[in-house]
Order: structure tokens, then sequence, then C-alpha cells
């Protein structure tokens, strides 16, 4: 039967995985705020659990759009609470390579080319940006680098888009 997996049906495997990560996520934002006392990390485990949650259910009823949505909450979340929890500079930076990663593990599972040129867009970025901000880069090498990457990037883009037109 398409509805069931090992026997059991696929919504109580979603439900009882709801009231599992929901159980654990309280657990955990309680003993951040109460035993950590860092009040920023609830968020950052509310996004985790709920992304997997959301890779569950893409894998229950093979979802895209829930698999993406799945896989950037949780690497975000991820990247998050290590940011906070360590306390580290330019937080901005790995937020936007958790959601790089996102994009190119979502491409492995769905398949889709889109997500791997917004995975290599967003890691790209961030890594320049990243290097900018901690002086590797000066401003000059870095807008050269980095206009240029997006000129080859748009480029790509347009030849593989009219390729696709054609056919």
């Amino acid at each position: 039967m398409r509805g069931r997996v090992f026997g059991i049906k696929k919504t109580t495997i979603l439900t009882t995985s709801f009231f599992c990560n929901l159980t654990v996520c309280i657990f955990f934002i309680l003993f951040s705020i109460f035993f950590w006392k860092n009040y920023f990390l609830w968020f950052f485990i509310f996004c985790f659990f709920a992304g997997l949650h959301s890779i569950v259910k893409s894998m229950l009823f093979r979802l895209d759009s829930a698999c993406y949505l799945g896989f950037l909450l949780s690497f975000l979340g991820i990247v998050g609470f290590v940011a906070y929890f360590i306390n580290l500079p330019f937080k901005y930076f790995y937020f936007m390579l958790g959601a790089g990663m996102a994009s190119l593990v979502t491409s492995i599972f769905t398949k889709q080319k889109f997500h791997i040129f917004l995975g290599v867009l967003l890691i790209v970025s961030g890594l320049l940006s990243f290097l900018y901000c901690i002086n590797v880069l000066n401003l000059a090498v870095f807008l050269s680098i980095y206009l240029l990457f997006l000129f080859i990037f748009v480029l790509l883009c347009v030849i593989l888009y009219a390729r696709y037109i054609r056919k």
C-alpha cells in the first residue's frame, strides 16, 4: 500500500515526529533559557526542530518544497545556534553559507538544477563577503572578483535558459 511505511500509516509517523520534535524542542528551549542563560538560542532551536519535522514530511510524502524548507530551517538553526552560542563575529555570512548549503543538499535530494545555482551563488557571495570583512580582500579586489563572478553566473544562466526555451 502507498499510504504505509512498514505497515504504519504515513500520517501516524508524521504525527509521532511532530510530538517527538515538539517535546525535545521545548526541553532544549527551556534548558537554554534557564541553564545556559542565553536568550537568543530559543529561535534557532525551534528552527532546527521545525526543519527536522519538515524533512520527515518531505521524505514521507515526496514534497520538494518541504524538503527545501526543512533543510533551510535545519541549517539556519544549526548555524544560528553555533554562531550565538560561541559568539562568532560576522554572523550574517554564516547564515548565507547555511542557506547555500541547504540549497545544495536539496538539489541532491530533488535533482533540481535551480537549487545548485542558488546554492553556488549564496556560498560564493558569503565567502567573498566574509573574506572582505576580515580584511583578506580589499574593496577593489573584492568588487572585481564579485562582479566578474556575477557576470559569469548571469551569462551561464542566460545560456542555459536559452537552451531550455529551444527545447
